[in-house]
């Protein structure tokens, strides 16, 4: 019926709009389902709920299925909720919750309504220059200037996550400003799956970002 992503990282403020949501549209506490991961949400999990999806209301006229995820969901996982997403059962809000949206595939986000609820990444001007000046040189950048770039902030993980949000948030900035670059929303893509790669999966920051690089 209605598919919701709240991104914050804080779970006092995604709960409370949980609640806000489910009171507004009248959903009692017996049909409000909260399903809660500490590691990233598999494929197995997003079946399990699936199983909830399709259950009819106890009391209200309609349900409400939570699922918090603050460390993401694995591409495949996404995969089989954006099945979900396309055909949503009938009186049901689905309610994603997730630290950071870059986590999600471009074709999750477009499917739901999004309430984000975030710092601003801070960009001194120095560090701005030097990103954008990153973007546009990547395509021409040479495989050892790639492989240096990876290495530089593929430290560790909080590292890489911080620098893909960053390049993520740029290539978005270049999409709206210019619709119709496709060379915009390749990165974009590239970077999206990138981060949920990094996130999400044992792979090492420096690889993760060394095969972003080189893909490009």
């Amino acid at each position: 019926m209605q598919s919701i992503i709240i991104v914050t990282r804080s779970s006092e403020i995604a709960l409370y709009n949980v609640r806000s949501i489910c009171d507004k549209n009248k959903i009692a506490s017996i049909d409000r389902s909260t399903n809660t991961f500490e590691k990233a949400v598999g494929i197995e999990d997003v079946r399990n709920i699936q199983k909830k999806l399709y259950l009819k209301p106890i009391k209200s006229k309609d349900k409400a299925v939570i699922i918090n995820a603050p460390n993401g969901f694995t591409i495949e996982a996404q995969s089989a909720l954006l099945k979900i997403l396309e055909e949503p059962p009938q009186n049901t809000f689905i309610i994603l919750i997730v630290e950071n949206k870059n986590s999600l595939l471009e074709t999750v986000l477009s499917r739901c309504s999004i309430i984000e609820i975030k710092d601003k990444l801070n960009f001194s001007e120095d560090e701005l220059s030097e990103l954008l000046e990153t973007l546009k040189n990547l395509d021409s950048m040479g495989i050892g200037d790639k492989l240096k770039l990876a290495q530089d902030f593929g430290t560790n993980k909080e590292e890489a996550l911080i620098f893909l949000e960053k390049l993520i948030f740029l290539a978005r900035d270049k999409l709206i400003k210019s619709p119709g670059d496709k060379k915009a929303l390749w990165n974009l893509k590239e970077f999206q799956e990138a981060y949920a790669i990094t996130k999400t999966t044992n792979a090492t920051a420096r690889l993760s970002l060394e095969n972003l690089f080189l893909a490009l």
